[in-house]
């Protein structure tokens, strides 16, 4: 049946206005899209605080529920206002999350069944030198939209890193992180790189171990550190196995032995905060 002119024109107007229409959908889905996750939620202590750097706050919707430990965590009062969270898959999906962040290690359940549900989730490794903080920096900031303010974070850091230079005297100072139960770090972890950066000999390369190692007390009085820092010391020990940071052995080695106090918040997990610590062990060098 023939079309008359009256109805073409309104069949034809009808149908511009609904391509109109998808070109505007399009253009404003690609700009949310720009924007990036606007529901951010973090359920591991190290990627709270890379988030709480790059992502604007008003865009992250729950923390772990130790981003505001003060022995692990420099946020201090950034969390007030938000859900902090203990990383269960429950407590994720009642946030309605169009991003979780976290590390690639721990809460593997929750991980699992966000992903069988389809909720997108970024994974970062841990940082066990400064380059590696970098390149998480780089990671999340590819996840949540890069922007003006990552690229300025992001950029200060590279910066700060690529500034540092690491003195070659043929004889160094050793350094030592000797926590709770003897707990230490060597060869291929932060607290090393940063401790080398800093123009220390460490404990990793001195006993050549690579990760975290428990040294007996015996093995650091004779090894003879030139500074030693013990972590978090607790006023009062809240289990056995931090009663050897009391030892009178311990004792009397600090006595002849530079003692170093590092907040462990800095370097606990790897972020730009770890250039604090960077500082204070090469202030420390400077002085020994």
């Amino acid at each position: 049946m023939p079309v008359n002119g009256k109805r073409l024109s309104t069949f034809s107007r009808v149908i511009s206005a609904w391509c109109i229409g998808l070109f505007f959908l399009g253009y404003a889905t690609n700009i949310f899209a720009s924007e990036g996750p606007q529901r951010i939620v973090s359920i591991n202590v190290c990627t709270d605080q890379l988030v709480a750097l790059l992502a604007e706050k008003d865009r992250i919707v729950s923390l772990s529920h130790l981003a505001n430990d003060p022995y692990s965590s420099w946020l201090g009062t950034f969390v007030d206002g938000l859900v902090l969270n203990h990383g269960t898959a429950e407590e994720v999906i009642a946030l309605s999350p169009d991003l979780v962040v976290t590390t690639s290690f721990g809460f593997r359940p929750t991980i699992s069944i966000l992903k069988k549900l389809g909720y997108p989730v970024l994974e970062l490794p841990i940082a066990k030198n400064l380059d590696d903080v970098s390149t998480n920096l780089v990671l999340l900031a590819s996840a949540i939209g890069d922007n003006e303010i990552t690229q300025a974070v992001i950029g200060q850091f590279n910066r700060e890193v690529s500034s540092q230079t690491v003195p070659l005297n043929s004889q160094l100072p050793l350094f030592v992180s000797y926590e709770a139960n003897g707990w230490t770090m060597g060869e291929n972890s932060l607290t090393n790189n940063v401790a080398q950066m800093a123009g220390f000999e460490t404990i990793g390369s001195r006993l050549d171990f690579s990760g975290g190692l428990k040294v007996d007390l015996e093995k650091l009085l004779t090894i003879k550190p030139d500074l030693i820092e013990l972590g978090y010391q607790w006023s009062e020990a809240p289990a056995l196995v931090s009663q050897n940071l009391w030892h009178p052995a311990l004792q009397e080695l600090l006595k002849r032995t530079t003692l170093i106090n590092i907040p462990d918040a800095l370097w606990l997990c790897g972020s730009p905060k770890t250039l604090d610590a960077l500082h204070i062990l090469q202030q420390a060098r400077e002085a020994l």
